[in-house]
């Protein structure tokens, strides 16, 4: 959108009393610096959502407003103009009527976008107002009816080689390595294999995927995407296509096609639906091919505010004032893909101001901050952790974020850096809180340093939310009622205000589980949450850390003195109607 529509879209917005004057002067700080759309902006802020302001919108402008869940899509309407217009305008067509073709936009003031739609569909148009997810949701219908995503994109190749065009000849075992490595790429550089390619990293991000697994089996090449933690199977890729895509993809990623018996590493910067996007490759042999892994990192996304992340009222205070502190060190523990690198940018954001000076060491670099001198790992060039740490010492900073601790050196450098007055942050692959204690300590560091350095461990998880569109009421089992409730923090009230929290003496809450509709793809949810653990040791406990304690002891001693566990954050989340209790089992160990 226009940055005059961006303005426009503000005042309106703050002239009906949605938004403060403040608050959307930080909404266009994060548009200038992301290059998000201001609307998605406010709406993933929760102060209203993505409807509103599109309805808003299309009475203030004089716009209809249309809701793409509800009416029907003439397959004719969207075949005029190609996919890639309407994904570069934000734009749907929606049925024609004599000359005139009818088109959602997200910004229907966009003179641009009229005129090129006009020029190729040789029809006149008539713009109405949509929001931007509706128009991004139903564009993946349309593209993609029931067959699913990979069908899609397999489709284009299937009619051009139907149509007698040669299929790619490749990897065969009686052809020489230079002919071979020829026919890979001339069959990679083929047109719809080019199209294959980036339907396919298209589609992951348009539905915001995080990771893409192309997986070869004995006659297929498997794809699924991973979105909100949880892996979906798209019909898999034809056979006869698998060395001529992963070529395609190694080839865009600057790594070496004709290696295909030792792992490889690349990494690809592209435009996709009119963003830069970060892509993270990675390539392991198998029995039957190269398994191929693409990490998806959509800068577009930008960096979550400490709202946003999911934090209790409580827990927020505590951390707040935590990562305030002049000196010592912040772990965050959690399996990968837990959230924990977004919870480090948001709190490295908070207390990023220019009185001080951030540096980073992260494997790799995922979002840029302002104003932060940003490093990342290179084992080639003999960059590690624990070499790039001792370095960055010498560079007079106040707060250091080492992306990992992975052994005993990068341990007690950090720790030495806590000791003599800097503040460190950095994450360990530990299941809760107090597990991060004990794995210093088996890895060699003494338990009196980490007494004395170590003043916060956050540990976390992310659940899935529930679809608000389609979730239903249930009775679970007394066992799992019971279970739950005796979970509830005694002395802590739940959220207040929320329609989906209902409490009383007895325990007399309302749960929710999962259905599936249009909006959330069956699957009954819609994004996903973090809960927390947080561990601030108070004196018993760091006298007990230099006693050696298990994980259970110094858990116990925790509780006791007023942590609240994944378990309980997670009830909480389930108690307010956020989440559903087989989501909650499934990311919490017992607790």
């Amino acid at each position: 959108m226009p940055n005059s529509g961006q303005v426009k879209l503000g005042e309106i917005l703050v002239s009906e009393n949605i938004i403060s004057q403040s608050q959307l002067n930080e909404f266009l700080k994060e548009h200038e610096q992301t290059g998000r759309f201001i609307g998605e902006i406010i709406a993933d802020s929760g102060v209203t959502t993505e409807e509103e302001i599109t309805r808003l919108l299309s009475s203030r402008l004089g716009f209809a407003f249309v809701d793409l869940a509800d009416i029907i899509i003439e397959p004719k309407a969207v075949e005029l103009v190609p996919e890639e217009v309407w994904l570069k305008f934000n734009a749907l067509g929606l049925y024609i009527v004599h000359d005139t073709l009818t088109v959602a936009m997200a910004n229907p003031l966009d003179t641009e976008a009229i005129d090129e739609i006009q020029s190729i569909s040789n029809l006149k148009v008539k713009a109405v107002f949509a929001s931007l997810g509706a128009i991004r949701s139903a564009l993946t219908r349309q593209c993609e009816p029931a067959e699913g995503v990979t069908s899609v994109i397999a489709r284009p190749v299937r009619k051009i080689f139907s149509n007698g065009a040669r299929k790619p000849e490749y990897d065969k075992a009686c052809l020489p390595d230079r002919q071979a490595i020829s026919s890979l790429k001339q069959a990679a550089s083929l047109a719809p294999v080019v199209e294959m390619v980036n339907a396919l990293i298209t589609r992951a991000v348009e539905m915001k995927a995080s990771d893409i697994h192309l997986e070869p089996q004995r006659t297929s090449l498997n794809c699924r995407y991973r979105i909100d933690g949880i892996l979906h199977l798209n019909p898999p890729i034809p056979f006869e296509y698998q060395a001529a895509v992963i070529s395609r993809i190694k080839i865009m990623a600057n790594m070496d096609i004709a290696e295909k018996r030792l792992p490889q590493d690349g990494r690809i910067c592209m435009p996709v639906a009119g963003r830069e996007v970060d892509l993270r490759i990675s390539t392991f042999p198998t029995i039957h091919g190269e398994n191929l892994v693409i990490r998806i990192l959509d800068r577009a996304r930008g960096i979550f505010r400490f709202s946003q992340l999911g934090f209790s009222t409580h827990a927020l205070d505590k951390f707040s004032q935590l990562i305030r502190r002049p000196y010592g060190i912040i772990l965050v523990t959690g399996p990968t893909g837990s959230g924990k690198t977004s919870t480090l940018y948001a709190a490295l954001s908070e207390i990023n101001t220019t009185e001080k000076n951030v540096i980073t060491l992260e494997d790799p670099v995922e979002y840029e901050i302002p104003n932060v001198r940003q490093s990342q790992v290179n084992i080639k060039a003999r960059l590690t952790f624990a070499s790039g740490l001792r370095s960055m010492i010498r560079q007079d900073p106040d707060i250091i974020m080492i992306g990992e601790i992975r052994d005993k050196e990068t341990a007690d450098i950090a720790i030495h850096a806590a000791l003599t007055g800097h503040m460190v942050f950095s994450t360990l692959h530990t299941n809760d809180a107090p597990s991060a204690v004990t794995r210093l300590i088996d890895m060699g560091v003494e338990p009196f340093l980490v007494s004395s350095s170590v003043i916060g461990i956050l540990a976390q998880r992310l659940v899935r939310l529930l679809c608000p569109s389609c979730k239903q009421e249930y009775t679970p089992s007394k066992e799992l009622l019971a279970s739950v409730i005796a979970r509830v923090p005694s002395g802590r009230s739940l959220p207040a205000g929320r329609p989906a929290c209902r409490t009383g003496r007895q325990g007399n809450f309302t749960f929710y589980q999962e259905a599936g509709c249009k909006k959330c793809k069956q699957c009954g949810y819609i994004g996903r949450t973090g809960i927390f653990e947080l561990l601030i040791p108070n004196d018993e406990i760091k006298e007990l850390i230099t006693k050696k304690p298990s994980a259970t002891i110094l858990r116990e001693a925790a509780v006791r003195n007023g942590m609240k566990t994944l378990r309980q954050a997670g009830v909480e989340k389930v108690l307010a109607g956020f989440t559903s209790t087989s989501e909650l089992l499934r990311v919490t160990e017992e607790a």
